[in-house]
């Protein structure tokens, strides 16, 4: 993790971004307001941060529309930080690609926490590698990219979804327990956003033509990593 990390907080409550910049700083972090989608952006534009604090209820903006152009766009960690506390916009935020949902009134100590786990997750992967291999696939958990051996173009990650996939890669074929995909993490091993994560993963992986890898889950365990090349046999799944 950087000596201090820098991170931009988007929330047009005035008084609340001041109080909680004033708390990051006292954290050690480097902070920065943004009241709006656009000045956001111009700060990004400007230069490299380690995490974004967006709040989804910013005016005539959605954030959740924000959300999703940052996972998209971006190469930054993500925490929504919202009022908006219902189980479908937890889910929502978690797909558009945050790493971390948050609702209002939250305890300053538990969201330091979870910004510490987040920038952690960023700066390298679970098993402390920067690249990881099974098969002819890499990933980098520095630059949160995976790739195939044999094309150019790679899949980008979010911090969680690359800290996720490197725990499963680094145990390919082993049934990995849910207590220990959320080990030093900051949300409960029972919670909703592994499940979503997980399923964002799969879907990247279809998506980007990389389904060889295949992430199933283990009934009343957690989830598996297997890779499936052409002409192998694919893993007996009579435990799923």
């Amino acid at each position: 993790m950087n000596e201090f990390p820098r991170i931009i907080i988007v929330e047009d409550d005035v008084p609340l971004a001041q109080s909680l910049r004033r708390l990051l700083i006292g954290d050690g972090c480097d902070v920065a307001l943004a009241f709006s989608g656009a000045e956001l952006r111009r700060l990004l534009d400007r230069g490299d941060a380690d995490l974004v604090l967006l709040d989804l209820n910013l005016g005539v903006e959605d954030g959740m529309d924000i959300a999703r152009e940052l996972g998209e766009t971006r190469s930054v960690g993500l925490i929504i930080v919202t009022g908006r506390g219902g189980k479908s916009d937890c889910v929502s935020g978690l797909e558009a690609g945050a790493d971390d949902y948050v609702t209002k009134p939250f305890d300053h100590q538990e969201l330091c926490a979870r910004i510490r786990a987040v920038l952690r997750r960023r700066d390298r992967g679970r098993d402390g590698l920067t690249v990881l291999a099974l098969g002819p696939y890499r990933l980098n958990t520095a630059q949160r990219c995976l790739s195939r051996e044999g094309r150019s173009r790679g899949l980008e990650l979010t911090a969680r979804e690359s800290s996720l996939l490197a725990y499963l890669m680094a145990r390919p074929a082993e049934s990995v327990h849910r207590s220990e995909l959320t080990l030093n993490e900051s949300w409960s091993p029972d919670d909703r956003a592994t499940d979503v994560h997980m399923s964002h993963i799969r879907r990247k992986l279809q998506d980007a033509g990389m389904a060889e890898l295949r992430i199933q889950p283990v009934r009343g365990i957690g989830y598996r990593l297997s890779l499936v090349l052409p002409g192998q046999a694919a893993p007996d799944d009579g435990e799923y």
